[in-house]
């Protein structure tokens, strides 16, 4: 008996749902890749992720061609014509695989479900908790975190698993096709993370010292805070029950300690459960506000407002909070959790842009892109999607700098002509006068530029246009 897993984000062998079912009922199991060039060719994908991904499948392939009688095949083509050539090729009697919830994955694997003569066996694996099995008292699904995650934490979670031996038959593999070939070179002066499973646990392992302050130190973009797992948990270079479980035993093995950090940083995983259900549960978000009264409000497009949109993009809006975490972004392909709350709430209701237009681009940029939360983050900013900030809530870009970063540091590392401005003008160093800039050997306006909006003429006209639009 021969079964086929095949493999699409959860790139490890470790507690890989599928390929462990697979392995309990089959002796020889194929680890299975099928590079869709058409998805790269359609796709707006990035350089830094599609270059993480690279990794994670390189080394993926590697450490199972090291182990004896195992290998991950890997098809160049469309996923259902490959997996009728492998069936066709091995007599393998079922397909394994784990569960997506995009759109383009429901569609898919549906098609895959049809197409496909023998059984498909499909298995949760890249979250805690999927689809319908949180639900509201009433049976509907949840639309508020707060009363999800009570029952998030509160369910009993499943812990990480070894695979069973298994052999792989000597099978054709396809080169894995390279960056260059795929049409992703990298671009000049960017410094992109490794992906791979190596990398991964090396992360968890860094982070098991912060994550004791990691509710009083997450918010600070200046302080390497936080855990950086994000893409990993992605591409399943590791699964989300490995962190949880070792979230667990960091608290197990101090049970005197105050474990608030720990607690916090778990509820970063239930978030991203909880985004990943309104998504399945409510697919159309990707399209239209969550809100449906927003769904009229009239935003600016990138081709409408391309002087302030290539501000934005390009870190020059003269707000420095604001372009320090734009350009950590178009340098890394990562930007701090702060970072993204206040560029995308800068984004909405200071330049009043089209939140499709910034999920476009955020999709493009973010190595740990994840539409699910995305699309529930960029809703969430802009006022627009469930549980969402009050559309008269709205974030000071100046007073966020302020706050989260008080001595610049942050600013000063990004925006590196404000290096020596001292710190009393960091946050606003248009307000410097002809002396301090000269001083400090800025001009604003030349190297620098001045702010380009009125953020409180630009708050009052977002909340008006609410007003307009919420009953």
């Amino acid at each position: 008996m021969t079964a086929i897993v095949w493999i699409r984000r959860s790139l490890r062998e470790h507690d890989n749902t599928a390929l462990v079912e697979a392995s309990k009922e089959h002796e020889k199991v194929i680890p299975f890749y099928c590079v869709d060039e058409n998805y790269f060719e359609n796709s707006t994908l990035g350089h830094p992720r599609v270059k993480f991904w690279h990794d994670s499948l390189k080394e993926l392939r590697d450490n199972l061609g090291d182990e004896k009688g195992k290998e991950l095949i890997v098809r160049k083509g469309k996923p259902v014509e490959e997996l009728q050539k492998l069936i066709k090729e091995t007599d393998a009697d079922a397909v394994y695989h784990n569960r997506d919830y995009t759109p383009y994955s429901r569609e898919r694997d549906q098609k895959v479900q049809e197409e496909l003569e023998i059984p498909v066996e499909t298995f949760k694996d890249i979250v805690m908790f999927e689809k319908e099995e949180i639900l509201t008292n009433s049976g509907t699904p949840y639309k508020v975190y707060t009363y999800y995650s009570k029952k998030w934490f509160k369910n009993e979670k499943k812990r990480p698993q070894e695979v069973k031996e298994y052999k792989t038959p000597e099978l054709e593999s396809d080169e894995i096709p390279s960056l260059k070939e795929l049409g992703y070179e990298k671009p000049e002066d960017m410094e992109v993370w490794e992906g791979g499973r190596e990398n991964g646990l090396e992360r968890i392992e860094d982070f098991k010292d912060k994550i004791w302050n990691y509710d009083e130190n997450r918010d600070y973009a200046w302080k390497d805070a936080t855990s950086k797992l994000s893409p990993h948990l992605k591409f399943g270079t590791v699964s989300i029950r490995e962190v949880f479980w070792e979230a667990e035993r960091i608290k197990a093995r101090n049970p005197n300690d105050d474990t608030s950090g720990i607690k916090t940083w778990q509820e970063e995983l239930a978030w991203r459960d909880f985004y990943i259900q309104v998504l399945w549960n409510w697919p159309e978000t990707t399209e239209k506000p969550f809100l449906e009264q927003y769904e009229e409000i009239e935003w600016r497009s990138k081709e409408e407002a391309e002087e302030d949109w290539e501000a934005w993009i390009n870190g020059e809006t003269g707000v420095p909070f604001v372009d320090a975490g734009m350009r950590q972004l178009k340098k890394t392909g990562w930007m701090h959790n702060r970072l993204r709350m206040v560029v995308t709430s800068f984004a909405c209701k200071d330049l009043w842009l089209d939140w499709k237009d910034v999920h476009e681009y955020f999709n493009k940029m973010f190595i740990d892109a994840e539409i699910a939360s995305m699309v529930g983050g960029i809703q969430w900013a802009y006022s627009i999607g469930t549980d969402a900030q009050p559309y008269f809530r709205v974030f000071n870009p100046f007073t966020q700098g302020e706050d989260y970063d008080p001595d610049g540091k942050y600013i000063r590392k990004w925006v590196p002509e404000l290096e020596d401005v001292p710190d009393e003008h960091i946050h606003k160093p248009h307000e410097m006068n002809q002396i301090e800039q000269e001083n400090c050997g800025v001009k604003i306006g030349e190297d620098y530029p001045e702010p380009i909006i009125d953020h409180d003429e630009e708050r009052k006209k977002a909340v008006e246009r609410f007003e307009d639009k919420k009953d």
